[in-house]
Order: structure tokens, then C-alpha cells, then sequence
């Protein structure tokens, strides 16, 4: 699939297909890595269950905490 970036007033935007089936209102994190936009869901419920998480700081991997180091 492809999208063109579009001009939104003073912002910019992009028109995502229907068959992605993007949710109107869904409010996402963007960052950006390198020449590549990521798109990730604001989840405002992640950690609400702290016993769903119980042993998931000791399988952070090296690999993993390199992902927080990129900029957003």
C-alpha cells in the first residue's frame, strides 16, 4: 500500500487506506527513526495489572533498552 503526505493547514497528514481500518479518535505516539514514521497506540490501561508484569524487568534484554534510547 502506499500514501502520499498531504498539506493540513500549517501541519502535515496522511490519508491511510479503508483496508488498514484505522480507528477515527485512536490516539498514537509518533516517532521518528531515521526516514521511517512509527505509529504506536497510547494505551493508558498498560501497567494497570502490575501482577500481569511480574518477572518482565528480568526479561528486558540489552536489545530492548536500545529501543528507549532512540530519539523521538
Amino acid at each position: 500500500m502506499e500514501t502520499t503526505i498531504c498539506k493540513i493547514g500549517d501541519s502535515v497528514g496522511v490519508i491511510f487506506p479503508r483496508a488498514l481500518q484505522a480507528e477515527v479518535g485512536k490516539k498514537y505516539k509518533i516517532s521518528k527513526v531515521k526516514d521511517t514514521f512509527v505509529l504506536t497506540p497510547l494505551r493508558s490501561d498498560l501497567f494497570a495489572a502490575a501482577a500481569g508484569w511480574q518477572g518482565f524487568r528480568d526479561a528486558v534484554t540489552d536489545e530492548d533498552l536500545a529501543w528507549d534510547e532512540i530519539e523521538d
